[in-house]
């Protein structure tokens, strides 16, 4: 079976062809190009793409089941502990693992303290393997509970 091509790919998830159970909100947009095709390439994981955490705050419903990749530090708007907060607040369940390029060990108890499942440096070579992992062991937990 032919593989699709970088297009189609991109097409299929624009058109809300291809499922996506995945939010990527980084403003990184090498970093989560990256990561998008790393998810989809390895595990045919699409997802959908947020360039700051206002921006998916204010289309975020309370429903969504899909995983969360929050980059911890944005540019411009409040950062990623703040928005995960928030959507904690929205929804409660939200499974969110939080990545930075910043080596802080206070950043990352703190966002654990707040709710989210996993805590990954951007820096390390083996973020994207480490979030596959983190995802596969949420989906089997998830498993898990409803056996």
């Amino acid at each position: 079976m032919a593989q699709p091509t970088e297009l189609e790919q991109e097409l299929a998830l624009k058109t809300g062809i291809a499922e996506t159970e995945l939010i990527i909100i980084d403003d990184d947009p090498l970093f989560r190009l990256m990561l998008q095709d790393y998810l989809y390439e390895t595990e045919e994981m699409g997802s959908e793409l947020f360039d700051n955490g206002a921006l998916f705050l204010s289309k975020y419903k309370s429903d969504d089941k899909r995983k969360i990749i929050l980059d911890y530090e944005f540019d411009k708007g409040p950062d990623g502990l703040e928005v995960l907060k928030r959507l904690k607040k929205i929804n409660p369940m939200a499974k969110v693992i939080v990545v930075s390029g910043v080596d802080d060990l206070e950043k990352a108890l703190e966002t654990i303290r707040s709710g989210a499942s996993d805590y990954f440096l951007k820096t390390n070579t083996t973020v994207f393997a480490n979030i596959v992992c983190s995802i596969k062991m949420m989906k089997e937990l998830e498993r898990l509970k409803f056996n």
